[in-house]
C-alpha cells in the first residue's frame, strides 16, 4: 500500500491527514486523524475512505457549499 498526503492539519495534539491511498489497485481518499508515538503518527480509527471516483462529487457539493458562506466563516480556525 502506498499513500500521497496531500493536507495536514494539527488539532489539539494530533493530526488529521488528507491522503491518496493505493490498496488491491484500487484508489481512494483517506481524511483520518493521526497521533502521535514518538517519533511517529500512528493512524485512529477516526476517519472515513472514499472511493477516488466520489471525489469530483465531493468537490462539486463542498464548492457550492463554501460559496454559500461568508468569507468571514473561513477564516475563523
Amino acid at each position: 500500500m502506498s499513500a500521497h498526503t496531500l493536507l495536514s492539519i494539527p488539532q489539539r495534539g494530533d493530526t488529521v491527514l488528507v491522503q491518496i491511498n493505493e490498496h488491491n489497485g484500487k484508489t481512494f481518499a483517506n481524511f483520518r486523524k493521526w497521533y502521535p508515538d514518538g517519533n511517529v503518527l500512528k493512524p485512529t480509527r477516526q476517519g472515513v475512505t472514499i472511493p477516488l471516483e466520489a471525489l469530483p462529487d465531493l468537490h462539486k457539493t463542498l464548492g457550492a457549499y463554501l460559496a454559500k458562506l461568508d468569507p468571514a466563516a473561513l477564516t475563523s480556525r
